[in-house]
């Protein structure tokens, strides 16, 4: 029998990482849903640490100048919507290291949601380099899906690949998770929250690294 993947993802994300693993039974089941905030955002450059502020800096008037941004999917979006993006290929650490390794003397702002991580911003401006911090949306908590919460209490493999450490404590508030359950984590904050569940953390914090793990873990159920 094979596995059934629970992805936890809010949308549209969700459905496009799913959408890379065929025949595989598959759960939507968003654990937090985007929801857009009243902000404003008077910078130069924008800092881009999720796909979802791309999004977001549409809303805001933004579309034009240079974009730092986390990793290459984010990258692509940011050009895509107008902006000179570049990528520092990794997490928010290879960010950080990346801005600082010449640093702007425009004005930045991080477009973000009000749960992140890594305070970019105030380390930023730490660092002598001007940075507002620019909370564009929230991440509201959504409820596993029936469907998601029957498979957990079944007996049958599951596969929950998680993309942040809030997502892994959503999902602890959710369910129980048994020794039929593997977690794919995409750093180790995130498996650190797991705790004692079966987890596999993957080596780059990267979608393409998370969808090479489930792969794997697939092929050994």
């Amino acid at each position: 029998m094979k596995p059934t993947l629970i992805i936890t993802r809010p949308a549209p994300d969700g459905a496009r990482f799913a959408a890379a693993f065929g025949d595989v039974p598959v759960i939507l089941s968003p654990l937090q849903r985007i929801d857009p905030v009243p902000a404003t955002c008077d910078a130069d450059e924008v800092i881009f640490t999720s796909t979802n502020g791309v999004l977001e800096a549409a809303r805001l008037g933004l579309n034009t100048g240079r974009a730092w941004c986390v990793g290459d999917r984010t990258a692509q979006m940011a050009r895509d919507a107008g902006f000179d993006a570049v990528s520092a290929q990794g997490n928010v650490e290879d960010l950080l290291r990346l801005i600082l390794s010449d640093p702007p003397r425009m004005r930045l702002a991080h477009i973000r949601g009000k749960d992140a991580r890594g305070d970019v911003a105030p380390r930023l401006n730490a660092a002598g380099v001007a940075c507002a911090d620019c909370i564009a949306y929230v991440q509201t908590p959504v409820p596993l899906h029936p469907d998601a919460i029957a498979a957990i209490n079944g007996a049958d493999p599951v596969i929950i690949p998680l993309f942040s450490p809030r997502a892994a404590v959503l999902l602890l508030e959710n369910a129980v998770l048994g020794p039929h359950i593997t977690c794919v984590a995409i750093s180790t904050a995130v498996a650190d929250v797991l705790g004692g569940v079966s987890v596999v953390t993957v080596g780059q914090p990267n979608a393409e690294a998370m969808k090479t793990a489930v792969t794997s873990v697939i092929a050994t159920l």
